[in-house]
């Protein structure tokens, strides 16, 4: 049996423009998405079937499931160009389908911080959206196990880019 899910758009807001959307994320019913610790930025956009998405920018956000008492923090970035993938210390890397298009995901370790010294489980999902003309780069961190990372991405795959 498959988990309850539900969508949470991340987008920025523009007092002129309105909404652009970055993504369309999937996650399971119980977790929530709260605004990041930077304010979103959009350099181009792009209209897709009415919509204006951000083709190039970049978002956080923090993703909560608070009766478990756990916490992600989440990257976004979107580009016309490639994305460098961070680098992870034991990394696992796969295929996976991504809203209907093929995403590379590693899950491995990192360490952020001023001194390196603050050790994160991540998950990193990239893939190019053709309808969108962009590269979308999400990066999950987290200091709940790996597994607990691992398991999103089924649920991560039925994420809407368009």
């Amino acid at each position: 049996m498959t988990q309850p899910t539900r969508d949470h758009v991340l987008a920025a807001s523009h007092l002129v423009l309105g909404p652009t959307n970055f993504l369309v994320l999937r996650l399971p019913t119980n977790w929530d998405v709260r605004i990041g610790r930077t304010p979103s930025e959009v350099d181009y956009t792009f209209t897709f079937d009415g919509v204006r998405w951000a083709q190039q920018g970049q978002a956080t956000a923090f993703v909560l499931d608070e009766k478990a008492g756990r916490a992600m923090e989440l990257e976004l970035r979107t580009a016309r160009g490639l994305l460098k993938p961070p680098r992870l210390e034991h990394a696992q890397e796969a295929t996976y389908p991504m809203g209907g298009h093929s995403a590379t995901a590693l899950l491995g370790e990192a360490r952020y911080g001023l001194f390196r010294n603050k050790p994160f489980n991540v998950l990193y999902v990239a893939y190019r959206c053709g309808e969108t003309q962009r590269h979308i780069a999400m990066q999950f961190m987290a200091r709940s196990p790996l597994k607990e990372l691992g398991d999103l991405l089924p649920v991560l795959a039925d994420s809407r880019c368009h």
